[in-house]
């Protein structure tokens, strides 16, 4: 027997021998190109994008933190050279932008940031307050341990965001009222609530930095907390209301008096 088929001979025996031979001999072979390794617990697999998909969530993030502000003409041009992409790829990101209603486009025409004013508040807050309070409706009527323990955990991140960043605190009070949703296993109400959140944080940021009205985290959530925990489901349903209303006022004043200054939504945005 020559050496080669020696070699081969003495790897399928161990292979026989030793259920992991194979996965120590990939990974050690120079010709293992592609050998997929379980995940720990505490990993998650690598996702993979499209050059569009890239394309849409880096807009879609300007848009959210005012870089493209509400109302900014966009041409497709121009965002091909700020992304480094061909035109075909930025057509198909702003229309899927336009689906998330980010992005609107004039027959014929072109492209616009959404505009933003008290009409686009009132519809996001309205069907918001509509969407958690069916969700909140659902976990009181379920009080299930495994929904308590996630918006229990929800709720411990409000604390530590209080006196922090923008973002630091719009992470935790949005993801607090995530949790509300995604907590229901409701499969229609949770995709539905994730296109209305991208708005949501973008008239969040707008908010924080045209006509700041900052709640304190922790009071301001704790009786929707509690209501959703150990309240009764007409209970959990009017707490979302009690909480979202005062915001929606706020929000409305806000807009209001900068409009009545003589002020745009993006006049101070730097």
């Amino acid at each position: 027997m020559d050496a080669s088929r020696s070699r081969a001979h003495l790897s399928r025996s161990f292979s026989i021998r030793n259920p992991n031979a194979r996965a120590v001999s990939l990974a050690c072979s120079a010709e293992a190109e592609d050998v997929i390794m379980p995940l720990s617990s505490d990993q998650q697999p690598i996702e993979r994008l499209s050059l569009a998909d890239v394309a849409m969530r880096r807009l879609r993030d300007e848009i959210v933190h005012g870089r493209l502000e509400p109302g900014e003409v966009l041409t497709e041009i121009a965002l091909a050279a700020r992304l480094g992409v061909g035109r075909g790829t930025v057509r198909t990101a702003l229309f899927a932008l336009e689906a998330d209603e980010l992005i609107v486009r004039a027959p014929y025409s072109n492209w616009r940031v959404a505009s933003l004013d008290d009409q686009v508040i009132w519809e996001i807050y309205t069907l918001r307050e509509a969407m958690e309070g069916l969700a909140a409706r659902i976990l009181a009527e379920r009080a299930e341990p495994r929904s308590k323990t996630a918006l229990a955990a929800a709720f411990a991140q409000l604390a530590p965001a209080e006196a922090g960043s923008v973002d630091e605190r719009v992470a935790a009070d949005l993801g607090f009222h995530r949790a509300i949703v995604e907590t229901t296993g409701h499969r229609h109400l949770i995709k539905r609530y994730g296109a209305l959140s991208t708005k949501m944080e973008w008239l969040y940021r707008w908010s924080e930095t045209h006509w700041p009205a900052r709640f304190p985290l922790v009071d301001d959530h704790r009786a929707l907390f509690e209501s959703v925990m150990r309240g009764t489901p007409d209970e959990a349903e009017r707490a979302v209301r009690t909480h979202i209303d005062p915001s929606l006022a706020a929000d409305l004043e806000g807009y209001r008096s900068l409009m009545a200054a003589g002020g745009t939504v993006s006049e101070t945005h730097s």
